[in-house]
């Protein structure tokens, strides 16, 4: 399937501002990111004429959902035939008897215009906050949608979509078109978007426990009394993305009005993305990727003042260490070092500044990150140190108060 991915036609296809008036809020958060040629697999292999089950998650607790559907990196039309919700147990299991069908403008499927989302007509759905549930869409036709590939239950072929037995088919690593839960009847009045790469997304951490650091902060807050009870947070992570190139997903400048100025109810934003531009560009056709720290620094100075001129708060994240990394080189470093003492010198301009480095770093070689809170690839954090990071962010975000204004 052909895909959009240049920054004009992105930017033709970007979201207004997010409102949240109608009491509609952001639960659950996964950024498309389009054909990936560099990665034979990226996608699987096409569906057709299949019912395929994505789970999601609710952040916050809530008595009505809506559920949003990319395509909006296709240049194709995208078929859904039927669509359904329906709970699932503690291990992961379909609980008998618990779908219940979407509609779309009242129909029960619809076809999907190339380059747009499309959200699910209201569903009464009560959820508890960390909740997992299932979607399950039928795919007519043949469809290879380009959305973020993640791991999708095949159950089978035809309309499966009422149906809670067990999967029939294989579990595959495939594109999930579900984007984003929206909720309602939350208590939550704000919402946070942690916008970044693969250490927003929370890659290196233990599958299926929403183990990466927003979730995990998400958690912390919801325990921290009045003060962190109107908060949800929504994950706009895509692992390999760059700020200024087309990495995995369209680069950050392009994505960002989508990926957070559309997000339903949307207050705050961290900003925790760069480290993939810093690395060395190895492949020679590719020199001209590699860019400079006041490049990038001059792309956060773009996110600042849209995120600005749409209402959000802004809290940035100072980059981590990356000595021993497989992309890591001392003019890397050198780069790494003067964005973050940038963000350190602007830090008044923002809402508030999240300092990851120290917080990870070795403090016997503070340009590595500590062993005990990383994967061994000097790159990503581990659980521990994904909880090291949720708990640096959170007197950040609690100290943003309860009395935000949605923008609008």
């Amino acid at each position: 399937m052909r895909v959009r991915i240049a920054c004009a036609a992105l930017a033709l296809l970007a979201a207004a501002p997010a409102q949240a008036q109608d009491g509609w809020i952001t639960g659950w958060l996964s950024p498309p990111i389009a054909y990936e040629p560099r990665i034979a697999d990226a996608l699987g292999r096409p569906f057709a004429d299949e019912t395929v089950r994505q789970e999601v998650r609710a952040s916050v607790a809530g008595s009505e959902v809506r559920i949003r559907f990319t395509n909006e990196l296709a240049d194709e039309a995208l078929a859904i035939g039927a669509a359904s919700l329906m709970q699932l147990d503690a291990a992961g299991a379909p609980v008998p008897g618990s779908a219940v069908a979407l509609r779309f403008g009242g129909a029960a499927g619809v076809t999907i215009p190339a380059g747009a989302p499309f959200v699910s007509d209201p569903l009464p759905f009560p959820l508890a906050a960390g909740e997992r549930f299932a979607v399950s869409v039928w795919y007519p036709d043949s469809a290879e949608p380009p959305a973020h590939a993640q791991m999708l239950e095949i159950v089978g072929e035809g309309d499966h979509t009422g149906s809670t037995a067990p999967r029939q088919g294989d579990r595959v690593r495939a594109p999930g078109i579900v984007s984003a839960v929206e909720i309602s009847g939350a208590a939550p009045t704000q919402v946070l978007v942690a916008f970044g790469d693969s250490i927003t997304e929370g890659a290196g951490a233990t599958p299926g426990r929403a183990m990466d650091w927003p979730a995990q902060m998400a958690r912390l807050l919801a325990g921290a009394g009045p003060a962190g009870q109107c908060w949800a947070v929504a994950n706009a992570g895509i692992s390999g993305n760059r700020l200024l190139h087309t990495g995995r997903g369209p680069n950050a400048l392009s994505r960002f009005d989508r990926d957070v100025l559309g997000v339903a109810g949307a207050t705050h934003v961290v900003i925790l993305e760069g480290i993939n531009d810093i690395g060395k560009v190895r492949d020679p056709a590719r020199a001209a990727e590699q860019v400079t720290a006041a490049q990038i620094t001059g792309a956060y100075a773009q996110l600042l003042a849209r995120a600005k001129a749409a209402g959000l708060k802004v809290i940035f994240g100072t980059l981590l260490p990356y000595e021993g990394a497989a992309y890591a080189d001392a003019a890397g470093e050198q780069r790494r070092q003067a964005v973050n003492g940038w963000l350190r010198a602007n830090a008044a301009s923002f809402d508030g500044l999240i300092e990851f480095e120290p917080a990870l770093g070795d403090p016997a070689n503070p340009a590595a990150m500590r062993a005990e809170y990383q994967t061994g690839d000097d790159l990503h954090p581990n659980d521990a140190g994904y909880t090291v990071m949720a708990q640096t962010a959170l007197p950040v975000v609690l100290a943003q108060g309860c009395g935000a204004t949605p923008p609008g």
